[in-house]
C-alpha cells in the first residue's frame, strides 16, 4: 500500500546539537565564508532570535467588517547570545581563540612583548564586525542542518565569576543583519570543530581583589563592557542594514566585598570620590604569573553601595563606574592609553 505523508519518519532538529561559528569580517557587513578552521571556540548555550520587522501588526482597511489587512514585511536582523569559559592562550603572548568575539565587542588585543596580552575597549574597534553562523542539526548518522547566517554583527560582553572556585565566564550578546537561512545544509557542509583550546579555564580562586589599596574579600564579580549597539541603515541592502556598530560605552564593575572598618565605603560614595590608583583603581585576579588573567580598572568611582547580607555577614553590593585612564600627559596608568577604562590582562605588562 502507498504510505501517506503522515506515516513517513521525519527527523527533527535537535537543540542540544546546536553549534555557533564566527569570524571577524574584512569589510563591515560583508558576509564571510566560514570554514572548519573558524570553529575553534568552545561556545556554550547559543541562543538565536530572528526578527523581521512589519509595518503595522494591527493593519486593517475600511471594508465594512472586522477582517484585517496583510502587513508589509521589511528589515531582517537577529540577536545571538552565548557564553564561553575564559581560557588562556597556549602561551602568555598567544591570543586565545575567543579573543575574536571580544574584538567583535570593540575590544582591541594589545601585545606586551614577551609578557602578556591585554584586551582594551578602544574606539578604533567601534566597527570591528563579525560573521556568525548558527547551525541546528538533525539527528542521524548523516544529518542535514539549518544554518542561520548573520553578517555585520557587533556585540556587548560581560566577564564574571558566579562564586568562589567558579570559572571566569565571558558572556556575549551580538546583533547583526540576517543575511540568509539555509534550510538544507548537507552533512558534508556542516562545519566540524578541528581546533580547540586545551588550556584550562581561569577560575576565581587564589585571586586578589583590590579597591585602591584595600584588599577585599569578594565572592563574585562582573565587568559589563556596557556597549550600546546601533545599526547603520542601508536601504540598498536586502536586509535594510549595512552593519552594526558601537555608539556608546558605559562600562561597570560590580562586586560584593565584606564590610570592614578599614574602608569607609559609604563616605566615599557620599563624597563622590574619584581619582587615581590610590583611590578607586580596581584589580581582580592574579598578575605576574605567566598565563593567568587579571582585570584592571585604572580609574573608578563607586556610584552605589547597598548594604547586604552575605554568608551571615554584612557586606556591600558595589557598582563601580569605570572612568577614563586620563588624558595625554596625565594618566593614572602609564601603560595604558588615556581612553582606556579597563583592561583584561593575560600575564603581565612588564
Amino acid at each position: 500500500p502507498t504510505r501517506r505523508s503522515s506515516d513517513l519518519i521525519i527527523s527533527y532538529f535537535l537543540y542540544p546539537m546546536r553549534i555557533l561559528v564566527g569570524k571577524l569580517e574584512g569589510t563591515p557587513g560583508t558576509l564571510e565564508t566560514l570554514t572548519s578552521a573558524d570553529f575553534d571556540v568552545r561556545v556554550r548555550n547559543p541562543e538565536v532570535t530572528t526578527t523581521v520587522e512589519v509595518d503595522d501588526e494591527a493593519s486593517k482597511w475600511a471594508r465594512g467588517d472586522h477582517a484585517e489587512d496583510s502587513v508589509v514585511t521589511g528589515s531582517q536582523s537577529g540577536t545571538i547570545t552565548f557564553s564561553t569559559r575564559l581560557t588562556r592562550g597556549t602561551s602568555v603572548i598567544t591570543q586565545p581563540s575567543w579573543f575574536k568575539f571580544a574584538s567583535g565587542c570593540g575590544m582591541l588585543p594589545v601585545l606586551y612583548s614577551g609578557k602578556g596580552y591585554g584586551l582594551q575597549p578602544r574606539r578604533q574597534y567601534d566597527e570591528k564586525t563579525m560573521t556568525l553562523y548558527v547551525y541546528d542539526i538533525k539527528r542521524g548518522a548523516t544529518p542535514t542542518a539549518v544554518c542561520y547566517k548573520f553578517a555585520g554583527c557587533m556585540g556587548n560582553m560581560t566577564v564574571a565569576a558566579a562564586g568562589v572556585g567558579k570559572p571566569w565566564m565571558v558572556n556575549f550578546t551580538f546583533i547583526g543583519k540576517l543575511s540568509a537561512i539555509d534550510m538544507n545544509v548537507a552533512n558534508g557542509a556542516i562545519l566540524q570543530m578541528i581546533i580547540a583550546e586545551s588550556t584550562c579555564s581561569e577560575k576565581f580562586l587564589n585571586s586578589d581583589v583590590y579597591i585602591g589599596s584595600h584588599a577585599e574579600k569578594v565572592s563574585q564579580f562582573q565587568l559589563d563592557a556596557g556597549n550600546e549597539i546601533q545599526p547603520v541603515i542601508d536601504q540598498k541592502d536586502a536586509t535594510g542594514y549595512s552593519h552594526y556598530g558601537i555608539t556608546s560605552r558605559k562600562p561597570r564593575l560590580t562586586m560584593n566585598p565584606l564590610m570592614d572598618s578599614t574602608h569607609d565605603v559609604y563616605a566615599d560614595v557620599a563624597n563622590g570620590v574619584t581619582g587615581c590608583p590610590s583611590t578607586y583603581a580596581c584589580m581582580v585576579g592574579t598578575t605576574g604569573i605567566a598565563g593567568h588573567v587579571s582585570l584592571h580598572v585604572p580609574v573608578g568611582q563607586i556610584i552605589s553601595a547597598g548594604v547586604a547580607n552575605r554568608e551571615g555577614l554584612v557586606g556591600w553590593d558595589l557598582n563601580i563606574k569605570c572612568l577614563a585612564n586620563g588624558y595625554t600627559g596625565a594618566v593614572a596608568s602609564g601603560d595604558l592609553e588615556p581612553e582606556v577604562t579597563f583592561e583584561l590582562l593575560q600575564g603581565a605588562r612588564s
